[in-house]
């Protein structure tokens, strides 16, 4: 299943998932990409939105940010503690003037690439102490699909920002829309290819349809929107027709179908258990010829005497119930004073699902009353549709809930009472939410819905006896021994329903102890309802939890149940990575080991069991079998563990596990693209080396498209360069990412490399690019491709290393002629840019002895670049056998460089002609015993940048 970044407003969902029912958003074949099939949310600022970031930050300081992954927006900042957080406001138009002001001065963070004017007022609700603002995306004066910013205002200063803005709207409009007609018929003909008999009716627009898949944002179209009505299966859809063409580009089904194969045990649950008599609430009835309705006990007064003739069918105040099949419910009965009556269709299936559908709609109505009293939608009278000529399903609409009949697996949906909470849910959460701050996602509908249905049962098992023949329950939110966990168990809807749903059945359970049955009760269900108001999705839900818990409007000094809700959702995989925060030091090889440090700090969510436990070790041999674990002691810092030196020449691969109290795990580096750190063994002869201090020029290096020598922009980039103050980079000016559509390219000088038994690149490296399928960071040597970014099937291995990285590449196969010509590309699409290449402390190096060479011989050996058989200058090969020019046509192309020794220390090797033997990339990491180095654990903090 998959679904855009947007909903129509008038969504439903289904109850459990059908085989041939669509649900999401479907593109055609002409829209070209997939959707996401939910939002991926990040807790650190993307790359591309750090510098704006960063200035929000220095005014406002939150203290904690959710991230949307494909779209780059912040999904929601709270515990605003900045100078220039709105505080002490008086009133709601002042609130409504600081909202205006903070969104027009940080529109780069909020909503890149928009301006204020894009955005217009929707929502402005003032419920349960929270000023809630909402202001609607617009482009060009069209809506975006699912575009807005919210604020919410409680104490009188500002508490939370939400974005779900799209940035950098662009798209191609026209003056001209296809005509309702047309549009309406290419969007019926697209509903009735599957066999559905179709038809169209309301055509709206036009509006901005993005496109987004689970990692980023691919574009934008101007669509109208079809209302287009299906039957066989019955459906009600939303298809989005190019406003040009006519073409169909995408669709939604707008109904909330809760099929699925379920059986209920009796009235109170399912057909087959328990079965009460429940109070006639709220009905309207005929009594001895005069109209009256029943009281919320299914009182109603007449003149005393005899018996009372009350006749009734089962409209009331609140719920009209309709059938599609059999007789429509309706009686007369005797009613004698100061007794009772019962009127009962347990025989019959279609009676009995009218009367258990009015009975358990008007009680979860009453129920969410006495939750929201001033909920303006309890007040109308809800349409409820039973028997419908469908099977194992059930759907609401936002207006409506819709059961359908039995089968030989599945009872009467209209006589689950659980399937009527559900459904009933779907329609309190498109109705709650408020316009430009929550949105009514799919998974999120799903989990409160399942929530609302648990919460009035007291029971975390839905639906038991959904299936025919079994008591068992459709969906668990409380399964023993396990929790469902976000992300990895949000896939369908309805299953990925279950990990919010849980995460609030365990808050509930929580508070039940803290603050006793009734209480905590009463609390969990107020924050369900004031949290589904202005949430996304479930990554959106606990900050709004907190929200709502909150007393005084300052998040940052935490709220009343903070430890429950902390622990409740982090379960659950929705708190997120903890405060925990690591560094990886390695210092220099000795002949008895390399020492690893982990520096552990960082602050803990209150009540979250996620304090360091311990860590372990994990190496390997590059190219070999060779591999071991070794668990790492406490230090002073953090922990230190010692890797065995498994010789020179070799490549030592590493990484860290910290393992935190509660069953975490957090892996160094954290990189899912280039897993392990690098370390080279053994002594290297420095060839050629830059500390791109000096500019391009001096060494001849030739730069095209981004490529530049210089400090750092920070952000996406490192804030400093790895030695000295400069770096080759791309994107050096603010803010620090490449651009779209980029072919970038940094050429170096050609290196004489000759007379080596192996060469070898040896840098250090801080590269932030998208999966390779989209975004290619390459390094060639001699044309020929050394290194590149790696990919996945999925195209989300994007390569974020965040720090700056030892890179070893062996060069060796590509040397020609006793010669090597590095090249850097980075290549990109059209969107989602990332930081680029950083590199600093380059350096070719070699191993094994190098011998001069007989010049003139004719004979090219050692450290010859050429020998031409003679000692003439002038002819290209100087007296010293090196290339005084080069012919692009047969060489590589670019100066030559002729020196082998590039270091500026004394320490030479006069039998190489020159050049430091080092353990890597000319930096002289010393020697030593192991127990030196442990003795110097503790100053580790101070060499840590070079020790990375």
């Amino acid at each position: 299943m998959t679904a855009l970044c947007w909903l129509a407003p008038e969504r439903a969902e289904a109850f459990v998932p059908q085989a041939g029912r669509r649900a999401g958003v479907e593109l055609s074949a002409g829209a070209g990409k997939s959707v996401r099939s939910s939002r991926a949310v990040l807790h650190a600022a993307p790359p591309a939105a750090q510098a704006a970031y960063r200035r929000f930050a220095a005014a406002l300081d939150p203290g904690d940010v959710l991230w949307d992954r494909a779209t780059g927006v912040p999904l929601r900042l709270w515990g605003l503690k900045g100078a220039a957080v709105p505080r002490a406001m008086s009133g709601r138009d002042l609130e409504l003037r600081s909202a205006h002001d903070l969104l027009a001065r940080h529109l780069d963070l909020l909503a890149p690439g928009s301006e204020a004017a894009d955005f217009v007022l929707v929502g402005d609700d003032l419920s349960s102490g929270i000023h809630s603002l909402g202001f609607a995306q617009h482009y060009k004066g069209r809506p975006v699909l699912g575009g807005q910013v919210s604020f919410r205002f409680k104490g009188g200063q500002l508490a939370m920002i939400g974005s779900e803005a799209l940035p950098k709207v662009q798209a191609v409009l026209t003056d001209s829309p296809v005509p309702d007609p047309v549009a309406r018929e290419r969007a019926r003909e697209w509903i009735a290819r599957d066999g559905s008999d179709a038809r169209a009716d309301l055509v709206e627009g036009p509006f901005i349809l993005p496109l987004v898949d689970d990692d980023r944002v691919h574009g934008y179209r101007e669509v109208l929107r079809v209302t287009v009505h299906a039957t066989a299966p019955i459906g009600r859809w939303a298809v989005y027709v190019d406003a040009a063409t006519g073409e169909p580009l995408a669709r939604e089904q707008l109904l909330r179908f809760a099929s699925g194969n379920l059986k209920i045990n009796a009235p109170v649950r399912g057909p087959n258990g328990q079965r009460l008599d429940f109070a006639a609430a709220n009905l309207g009835v005929v009594v001895n010829g005069a109209a009256a309705v029943t009281s919320i006990t299914g009182a109603v007064s007449f003149a005393d005497g005899g018996p009372a003739n009350v006749a009734t069918t089962v409209l009331g105040s609140f719920v009209a119930v309709a059938s599609e099949a059999g007789a429509p419910a309706a009686t007369q009965l005797a009613l004698p004073p100061g007794g009772q009556v019962t009127w009962i269709g347990s025989s019959d299936e279609f009676l009995d699902a009218q009367l258990t559908t009015y009975v358990h709609a008007d009680r979860v109505k009453q129920f969410v009353r006495a939750i929201a009293p001033d909920f303006a939608f309890l007040d109308q009278q809800m349409p409820a549709i039973v028997n419908i000529a469908d099977i194992c399903n059930a759907f609401a609409d936002g207006e409506t809930i819709n059961f359908f009949q039995s089968d030989a697996q599945c009872e009467n949906t209209g006589r689950i009472a659980d399937v009527v909470y559900h459904e009933f849910g779907h329609n309190v959460h498109f109705q709650g939410v408020i316009p430009g701050v929550g949105f009514p996602e799919g998974a999120l509908s799903e989990g409160i819905s399942d929530f609302l249905s648990a919460t009035i049962t007291d029971s975390p098992d839905l639906a038991p006896g959904f299936f025919k023949g079994s008591d068992a329950p459709l969906r668990e939110l409380d399964p023993q021994g396990s929790e469902w966990h976000f992300p990895e168990d949000n896939g369908e809807i309805h299953d990925g329903g279950r990990i919010i749903g849980g995460a609030l059945w365990d808050l509930r359970k929580a508070l039940r102890n803290k603050l006793g049955a009734g209480p905590g009760v009463t609390q969990v269900n107020k924050l369900w309802f004031e949290a589904i108001r202005r949430a996304v999705d479930m990554p959106s839900m606990y900050p709004e939890v907190l929200l709502a818990d909150d007393n005084d409007g300052d998040l940052t000094n935490g709220t009343p149940n903070e430890c429950e809700i902390n622990v409740a959702f982090d379960a659950h995989g929705l708190v997120g990575p903890s405060a925990v925060n690591a560094e990886v030091f390695t210092a220099a090889p000795t002949p008895d080991g390399i020492l690893v440090d982990l520096v552990v700090s960082g602050e803990q969510k209150p009540c979250l069991n996620l304090n360091p436990l311990g860590a372990e070790l994990h190496w390997r041999v590059r190219g070999e079998e060779q591999s071991g674990m070794v668990p790492m002691n406490p230090s002073q810092s953090g922990f230190a563990g010692i890797m065995p030196n498994v010789g020179d020449g070799k490549v030592l691969e590493y990484q860290v596990r910290l393992l935190l109290q509660g069953g975490t795990t957090v892996t160094f580096p954290k990189n899912a693209a280039d897993p392990t750190y690098e370390l080279y063994l053994g002594p290297v002869t420095n060839i050629f080396c830059e500390d791109f201090e000096s500019g391009p020029g001096p060494q001849g290096w030739q730069l095209t498209g981004d490529w530049a020598f210089g400090p750092p922009a920070g952000g996406p980039d490192p804030g400093a360069a790895f030695n000295g103050s400069s770096v080759a980079g791309n994107g050096l000016a603010p803010p620090g990412t490449y651009e779209s559509f980029l072919e970038s390219h940094l050429l170096g000088p050609v290196i004489n490399v000759a007379g080596h038994s192996t060469v070898r690149l040896q840098m250090r490296r801080w590269l932030e690019v998208e999966d390779a399928t989209f975004d290619q960071a390459i390094v060639l040597a001699n044309t020929s491709e050394a290194w590149t970014n790696a990919s996945n099937a999925s195209g989300n291995l994007h390569h974020l290393d965040g720090e700056w990285r030892f890179q070893d590449i062996d060069l060796t196969p590509f040397v020609v002629n006793g010669q090597v010509q590095l090249e850097f590309i980075l290549e990109g699409d059209e969107a989602l840019e990332f930081g680029g290449w950083n590199i600093d402390e380059l350096c070719v190096v070699g191993t094994g002895s190098v011998t001069q060479g007989v010049c003139g011989d004719g004979i090219i050996s050692g450290i010859e670049a050429c020998d031409d058989g003679n000692l003439d200058a002038g002819d290209g090969c100087s007296p010293s056998c090196t290339i005084e020019s080069v012919d692009p046509t047969t060489g590589p192309g670019g100066p030559v460089i002729t020196a082998t020794d590039t270091d500026t220390d004394t320490d030479t090797d006069s039998a190489t002609g020159g050049g430091d033997k080092d353990t890597g990339c000319g930096c002289n990491q010393g020697a030593g015993d192991l127990g030196a180095a442990i003795l110097a654990l503790a100053g580790l903090l101070v060499l840590r940048r070079r020790r990375s």
